[in-house]
């Protein structure tokens, strides 16, 4: 049985902490808000689905040494008559067996590179934010993939949720859009936009990937090397690098900047999430002291997607990081 204050004071008290609840729920729920989508999901489903180990490279067969011939000594003890047809052979001219062509092997930048596992044409992940390792969940983050006809679409919503999200307002919305062909994604753009207490933030940059320059929206420009990706498409893309050679070369803009990464490979490890336990194989951005670094975690069982993500501060300790919650995917 609830028991409500009997004296008047505590009653104007109650309604006053109250009152003060609701208006700061009024005031934040607009700005935590999930953007309405035009088109609804498509039918997508909780897939498992068992991908055997990543194997090193088959080592290239040896090739079998030459052996060496000599022309057989004649006996000592050899008649003259055996001599003198020895000698007769020798002054028969020899025909040499008509000369083959090397073998061509094929170089390894003509051969079409595949994608390693292949992408679903829609996707959803759903990923817990938590301060720093194992903290308090403070938001959630949630990424959407569709691909229609060689063309790709990546948003993710991230924004803070329960009581985080009274203390302080948060909302990021990030979009990349490109191709999709036989070696992953190509951004052709991607912009974010970003709602904060003080107000909002955006910014864009342009992939031009014929001109090989990639253009900022506050002006810049720079180089873009081959197969450049954003901050949102390696992710995705990681799936599609050749994860047996110890460490991927990429090249990122978070659209700002373009920068280099090296992620080294590392062996599989079993994550414990909100669905369970996870194979898991592990990639580490490579960095020097005092420089932020980063690790990701693709799931064996699910097609490599993502799923966790932890970020590492200048200070080598854990700035945050984010768990999978949920996995939807479908082929149709």
């Amino acid at each position: 049985m609830i028991r409500f204050p009997q004296s008047a004071t505590a009653r104007i008290s109650l309604a006053i902490s109250l009152s003060l609840l609701l208006h700061a729920v009024a005031m934040f729920a607009p700005l935590v808000e999930l953007p309405k989508t035009e088109a609804p999901l498509p039918p997508l489903t909780a897939r498992l689905e068992p991908l055997p180990k990543i194997a090193p490279l088959p080592a290239p067969p040896k090739r079998p040494k030459p052996q060496r011939t000599e022309t057989p000594r004649q006996p000592v003890h050899a008649s003259a008559q055996e001599q003198r047809s020895a000698e007769a052979r020798e002054e028969e001219p020899q025909i040499d067996p008509e000369p083959q062509p090397p073998a061509q092997e094929t170089p390894a930048e003509e051969i079409p590179a595949q994608p390693a596992h292949p992408l679903p044409r829609h996707a959803q992940l759903t990923f817990a934010a938590y301060q720093g390792e194992g903290g308090m969940q403070l938001g959630e983050a949630v990424y959407r993939l569709d691909i229609e006809q060689g063309q790709y679409v990546l948003e993710t919503v991230t924004q803070t949720t329960g009581v985080a999200s009274i203390f302080k307002s948060y909302l990021l919305t990030q979009t990349s859009r490109g191709q999709v062909d036989a070696q992953g994604l190509q951004p052709l753009s991607y912009s974010e936009e970003k709602k904060l207490s003080s107000g909002k933030q955006s910014l864009s940059a342009e992939f031009d990937s014929a001109g090989h320059k990639l253009h900022f929206s506050h002006g810049g420009e720079t180089s873009l090397p081959e197969r450049g990706q954003d901050i949102l498409s390696f992710l995705y893309q990681l799936s599609q690098q050749p994860l047996d050679k110890g460490v991927v070369p990429m090249y990122i803009s978070n659209g700002k900047k373009l920068e280099y990464y090296e992620l080294a490979v590392g062996e599989e490890e079993l994550i414990q999430s909100p669905v369970g336990k996870i194979r898991a194989l592990p990639l580490r951005k490579i960095h020097g002291p005092g420089e932020e670094g980063l690790d990701i975690w693709l799931g064996l069982e699910y097609r490599l997607l993502p799923i966790k993500v932890r970020q590492i501060g200048r200070d080598g300790k854990t700035a945050g990081e984010m768990v999978i919650s949920e996995i939807l995917v479908s082929d149709e």
